[in-house]
């Protein structure tokens, strides 16, 4: 509404005849500009796998969101997502970044799987999970796997989302115990993973809070 209403004082200022033509020009900056905010999250690729090596000091380690193979997941009113690590001779903390709720660092763990309760989102945000390596690394992240997290307003709720929010519920039963592999990583067509994990996976189940970040507990 701003926008048009400039446009209009300078299409009727005669005393700038200049202005005048240039002003649907300057409309349809403001209005491009708009669009690209608006679908940011359209254009911000998004990638289920991360993980790498860098350097000596942070060998190389997997990790994975267990989300749509689309890349992008609409937690719902449980708020669960849920992390893939793989084995590493060197585990480090486990990064997670959620866009405008905070970055945390969770405690160094062996190959299993991390089911996490986040804070209530009201809009897209960008999640990211990374090996955590350190200042005195080669690079302190490794590459993340990245997600969109969809509010529920944002997205129809469709079949996949569905299926994967049921498939962490039945995975929260399993907190504490272990589940195996293989029918876990054929759920998500995360298959090609298996030589990169062990038979069972333990299951470590934590919450989220505020003023966390960069602290493993």
């Amino acid at each position: 509404m701003l926008a048009m209403e400039l446009v209009k004082r300078l299409i009727s200022c005669r005393s700038l005849p200049r202005l005048r033509w240039q002003a649907p020009l300057l409309l349809l900056t403001l209005v491009a500009g708009t669009a690209v905010a608006a679908d940011q999250s359209s254009s911000f690729p998004a990638f289920r796998e991360g993980g790498g090596s860098r350097g000596v000091n942070c060998p190389g380690r997997r990790v994975a969101h267990l989300v749509p193979e689309n890349g992008r997941f609409e937690p719902g009113s449980q708020r669960l997502i849920a992390v893939l690590e793989g084995d590493t001779p060197q585990p480090r903390p486990l990064g997670v970044r959620i866009a405008a709720l905070g970055d945390w660092s969770l405690e160094p763990e062996a190959a299993g799987l991390r089911l996490i309760s986040i804070p209530a989102i009201d809009r897209a945000l960008l999640w990211e999970s990374f090996p955590r390596c350190g200042a005195e690394s080669e690079g302190a992240e490794a590459p993340p796997a990245r997600t969109w997290l969809e509010a529920t307003e944002n997205l129809a709720d469709g079949p996949a989302d569905r299926r994967v929010r049921q498939e962490l519920q039945r995975l929260s039963r399993a907190c504490g115990t272990t589940v195996t592999t293989a029918p876990l990583l054929q759920a998500f067509g995360l298959d090609h993973l298996a030589a990169e994990l062990p038979a069972q996976l333990p299951v470590r189940c934590r919450t989220l809070g505020p003023a966390l970040a960069h602290r493993g507990s």
